[in-house]
């Protein structure tokens, strides 16, 4: 049975995912001091000084009694017993996964601070009432996670995601006001979310509070970061770092020459070997203590190329989720532009990529780097030999443990006691289990909750449970340790195991677990725990979890079709993902049906959270959607790009997939449904640059909303198609769209669409060289603005007159306005508007015969497009290189 142990929150101990009540008091309390210090000798006087919060009884009680308090928790802890009798004191004996602190450090020692940060789940040790163990032992912890937080916030901030942490880091500074790194990081959120007045507002807010708290200045990081931004530099974000390898298995053992072997190459290396045989593992734990020879970080992807189902990862995709981990903003369309940009991104870096589980030269030659400084390492179960002869791979042929290798793995979890009392039974073991060390762990795994009972009648079991093998060696019989162990879970337990096959993605969590089965959070949890702990499901990552793919096609055996199972699934994510979308826009034209199959799905109090849970979920949702598609859940399918696609803002790399996903549901649901979904298509090829497929778009999913009178899609559609239309050079379409959209919004009464139509309409007729039309609609969209308690808004609808003014040539009517208009986009930290105005401030400046100030106007325009890389920046440039150079300047 597996034993786990929680002190980053409240005190907790699970034996296979269920709790064990643990004696509240001085049990409580001595427990949470041994876990503390996790492996280590504490003498008595210290335990009694702190079971007692240094109040003992006398000397003469004090030892006796604290043995009466060991006892007690002992027995109450049952087979989750972890407390071990040393001389003159007492140790808590824990593996490093069996405590959340240990696995806290671990992986934050391996650079992976969001999965060490998503271990905390409140209060340290909350429900532990001992004032010397929180004064004393608790303000450490609380540091190393706050240092871990702050490292974690800027690998964030690296990855491009300042919008997201806003929030997150507003709570943070009202938890820790006079935390200075936390402030200088929401600075920075909002400074590269484009609210550059929040970001100087809060320096002002913290520059006060300590002021009046301690009579100090802000520290020089903030007082820099200050002075930069009021210059409107660039403010520039370090270089990604990935660290992204996963966590390797317990009890590794042997492998000494593969792992040499390892060490002494360069370039690209082949481990190949049939399932189960641990070539992931291999790699996994060369990689982990090879982790400082490459500084540049480690990339991980597993290409799922024997997945019984899915499809192997193609490499266009693989090269795109490979640019995301290092930190590409805007990853092209194409496949071989993919592949060239990440050759290009690789190019100076010491790096490793491990590629896993590859079916084919196919999957990988595309991704390999052109120079040296990358190592990559290959799994797969086929020799992949083109890449040997034609790429200069190095091969690593793994075999199956050999026998002393794999007694020493059976040691590990069994005992060297246990295996030495019945001597001739392990070389029967190792031989029903061909020396695989997935199939020793399971067997192995399962054998430890019965510590009394021979070994032999284990192995009459296992014989009794022989089937043919799963791998493609006649002489590996593996799936008889896999069916033995299967036949001794409980009921609830085999059937969340076969369940786990119908998941299509990656990994998993507990509430997903919770839908497939039908059943409780809590309840999927335990039951997932327990496949945990007879090691037929792995978790790599903090509360994910997956199947190996030997185990997976197994499971999906046994299960065979489950459709109730599989539809429970699909409802759970995609009504999930609704509420997502719903807390991120919650006028959503388009809505899920009634869930059907009983699921609850999961709901989201804050954008933050709904974001994160999305950027998460992305890849089984893409899943999900095949999975409906196939199926025949129409409507189901199409609801995921419909609703993935509001978050594209935050995620604009997962662009082509998001065209993929549309196109995949083009024609399924209702004529509305058709229409929406490709009003929403035309945007993302917009966005993709594919143009001509965007204007032929939005003109059929136009003629669908308007068949079935979606007026308020339909002139929200119009304003998208204009604005296309006057991208690419046909303004007189766009004006003419852009007033459809006008006079729609207005029978509408939807005072936002058309202040945006009756706008882009002035803005259109100034193009056309008619500004007195453009300045009468302009006046038309303030009077529209007027009652919509909206100053952005008002301030973008102003702009379009005093454009209007400077296309008239009326400049001093033009120059206030323009003015007021620059303040108010450096409020709302619009930099690209901001830039706008100051901008045509200079142009109407300069037809005042002010030079000087138009100058001075443009080079603040310039340093704001190119802090936002425009290259209208460089257009400007030109024109002011221009001016400087004329005549008597």
């Amino acid at each position: 049975m597996r034993a786990e142990y929680r002190v980053l929150g409240p005190l907790e101990v699970l034996l296979d995912g269920e709790p064990v009540p643990v004696p509240a008091g001085r049990c409580h309390t001595l427990l949470a001091v041994l876990l503390l210090r996790p492996g280590r000798y504490v003498p008595v006087d210290e335990l009694v000084d702190r079971v007692w919060d240094g109040d003992p009884p006398t000397a003469d009680r004090a030892h006796k009694t604290l043995q009466m308090v060991v006892r007690r928790l002992r027995v109450a802890l049952g087979e989750a017993d972890c407390v071990r009798t040393r001389a003159g004191g007492y140790q808590a004996a824990v593996e490093p996964d069996q405590l959340d602190l240990l696995r806290f450090r671990a992986l934050a020692g391996s650079g992976d601070f969001g999965a060490a940060s998503a271990l905390w789940r409140g209060p340290v040790l909350g429900n532990v009432r001992s004032e010397r163990l929180h004064r004393e032992d608790v303000p450490q912890l609380l540091d190393e996670r706050l240092a871990v937080l702050e490292r974690r916030i800027e690998a964030d901030l690296d990855r491009g995601l300042a919008g997201e942490l806003v929030a997150e880091l507003r709570s943070l500074v009202a938890d820790h006001p006079l935390r200075e790194s936390f402030w200088q990081h929401l600075m920075l959120a909002l400074y590269r979310s484009g609210r550059q007045a929040e970001a100087l507002s809060a320096y002002q807010e913290i520059r006060e509070k300590l002021a009046d708290e301690l009579g100090v200045d802000p520290g020089p990081s903030l007082r820099d970061l200050h002075q930069r931004i009021l210059r409107a530099e660039v403010v520039p974000g370090r270089r990604q770092v990935p660290r992204q390898l996963p966590r390797g298995v317990r009890n590794f053992v042997g492998r000494e020459d593969e792992l040499a072997l390892l060490g002494k190459q360069t370039g690209l290396t082949v481990v190949h070997g049939v399932g189960g045989v641990g070539k992931t593992a291999l790699v996994l734990r060369w990689a982990q203590e090879a982790r400082e020879s490459f500084p540049d970080g480690d990339l991980h992807l597993n290409l799922r190329g024997f997945d019984a189902d899915a499809a192997p990862v193609d490499p266009a995709t693989a090269a795109e989720v490979l640019l995301v981990g290092l930190g590409v903003d805007d990853v092209p369309a194409a496949a071989e532009a993919r592949f060239a940009l990440l050759r290009t991104t690789l190019a100076d870096r010491r790096l490793l990529l491990v590629l896993d589980n590859a079916s084919s030269p196919r999957q990988v030659v595309p991704l390999l780097p052109g120079g040296d400084g990358v190592r990559v390492v290959v799994t797969s179960r086929n020799q992949l030999r083109a890449l040997v002869s034609q790429y200069d791979a190095t091969a690593i042929a793994l075999r199956q443990l050999d026998f002393t290798a794999a007694r020493a793995l059976l040691a590990a979890v069994l005992g060297q006691e246990r295996l030495d009392a019945e001597p001739g039974v392990a070389h029967e073991i190792v031989e029903r289990c061909a020396g695989l060390p997935l199939a020793l762990r399971v067997f192995a795994e399962r054998v430890s909750r019965f510590p009394d009972t021979p070994l032999r009648t284990f192995l009459a079991e296992l014989d009794n449970a022989r089937l043919d093998a799963l791998t493609d060696h006649e002489d590996v019989d593996v799936r008889a340790v896999f069916s033995w162990s299967y036949r001794a879970l409980d009921d609830e337990s085999a059937r969340m195991f076969r369940l786990l096959s119908v998941h299509p993605g990656p990994d998993f969590d507990v509430a997903a677990a919770a839908a497939l089965a039908g059943v409780p959070v809590a309840a999927a949890r335990r039951l997932v725990e327990r496949l945990v702990a007879d090691h037929l499901v792995q978790s790599r990552t903090p509360g994910r979890y997956d199947l190996h793919d030997l185990l997976r096609a197994y499971a999906a055996e046994l299960c065979g079709d489950d459709e109730a199972a599989a539809l429970r699934m699909t409802e759970w994510y995609v009504h999930t993902l609704e509420n997502a979308a719903v807390v991120e826009n919650p006028l959503a034209l388009v809505r899920a049906d009634e869930v059907v199959s009983g699921v609850v799905p999961q709901d989201f109090s804050t954008r933050f959270d709904a974001m994160s849970w999305v950027r998460q979920e992305w890849d089984n949702l893409r899943s999900v959607l095949h999975v409906a598609a196939a199926r025949g859940w129409e409507r189901l399918a199409l609801l995921i790009p419909t609703h993935l696609e509001r978050f594209l803002a935050y995620n604009q790399l997962r662009l082509a997939e998001t065209v993929e996903m549309f196109e995949t549901v083009e024609g399924f649901g209702s004529e509305r449904d058709q229409g929406l979904l490709l009003v929403k298509l035309a945007g993302c090829y917009n966005d993709a640059r594919r143009l001509d497929d965007s204007l032929a778009c939005f003109a059929k999913g136009l003629a669908f909303v308007r068949d079935v009178g979606e007026r308020r899609a339909e002139a929200a559609g119009l304003i998208n198609y204009s604005h296309l239309h006057f991208a690419l050079g046909n303004t007189s379409a766009a004006l003419e769209g852009a007033r459809s959209a006008a006079t729609i919004s207005a029978e509408l009464d939807n005072g936002y669409l058309e202040c945006i139509a009756r706008g882009n309409t002035a803005a259109y007729l100034i193009e056309l060289g008619r500004p007195e039309e453009a300045l009468h609609e302009a006046g038309l969209a303030i009077d529209v603005v007027a009652a919509l308690d909206d100053e952005y808004l008002t301030a973008r609808v102003h702009l379009h007159r005093a454009l209007a003014f400077v296309a008239l040539e009326r400049f001093d009517e033009a120059m206030p306005r323009l003015r007021s208009f620059v303040d108010a986009m450096a409020k709302f930290g619009d930099l690209d508007h901001q830039a706008v105005g100051l901008e045509q401030l200079g142009v109407a400046l300069l037809g005042s015969g002010r030079a000087e100030e138009c100058a001075a106007a443009w080079r603040r325009a310039i340093a704001l497009w190119r802090e936002l890389g425009d290259q209208r920046a460089e257009t400007l440039a030109a024109r002011l290189a221009e001016l400087e150079q004329e005549p008597g300047r």
